[in-house]
């Protein structure tokens, strides 16, 4: 007796894919999963986010220019998208087959930046601050020079961090462009077969 076919997720899936998500519908869900890294998210729910959260920050730094509240909110905005949109990422990236560790290692890798940076700057902020008839831009390019050139290791950490954060995000967004695994991975059933 024969036995009956079993799944293979490594096979491709025969059929059509689902229609891709529109733009309202993946806002709609990147915001309802606003902390939610469990499960898979197709290309057009991912990228379709990233385009909203990219048009409303532009649309608030350009209204941040008529009125200071309005960057403010805009400000607040950017900050608050920031966790949906590393959530759909992480998702993005179990829809490819890829861990969403690589999120959790970029965010760790820029604080290591964002941190360092402002132990570099901080003791210069008061010269910056002090500076009223010079051209700020030059007190903030000559203390960022001191600071470099005093601080050498932490300047070199920081340069190899910097390189190894683009480097980590060109490996992310080639995964994040990839076409949706067929069939289950480990991450749960594919949203787009």
């Amino acid at each position: 007796m024969q036995q009956p076919p079993t799944f293979n997720p490594q096979q491709p899936v025969t059929g059509s894919p689902r229609p891709m998500m529109s733009f309202g519908e993946a806002v709609k869900t990147c915001l309802r999963k606003f902390a939610t890294v469990k499960g898979r998210a197709r290309r057009s729910e991912y990228w379709w986010f990233v385009l909203f959260v990219t048009c409303v920050s532009w649309a608030f730094s350009f209204a941040g220019m008529v009125s200071p509240i309005l960057s403010v909110i805009g400000t607040i905005l950017s900050i608050i998208f920031t966790i949906p949109g590393l959530t759909a990422l992480t998702r993005r990236l179990h829809d490819t087959g890829h861990s969403g560790w690589w999120v959790a290692i970029i965010a760790l890798v820029y604080a290591i930046i964002l941190i360092g940076g402002i132990m570099l700057i901080a003791p210069y902020i008061s010269q910056i601050a002090d500076a009223k008839d010079v051209d700020t831009m030059t007190v903030f390019a000559e203390s960022m020079a001191n600071a470099v050139s005093e601080h050498e290791v932490l300047s070199t950490v920081m340069v190899v961090c910097t390189l190894l954060y683009m480097l980590l995000w060109v490996i992310t967004f080639i995964f994040a462009v990839m076409d949706s695994k067929h069939g289950t991975n480990k991450y749960g059933a594919s949203p787009k077969y």
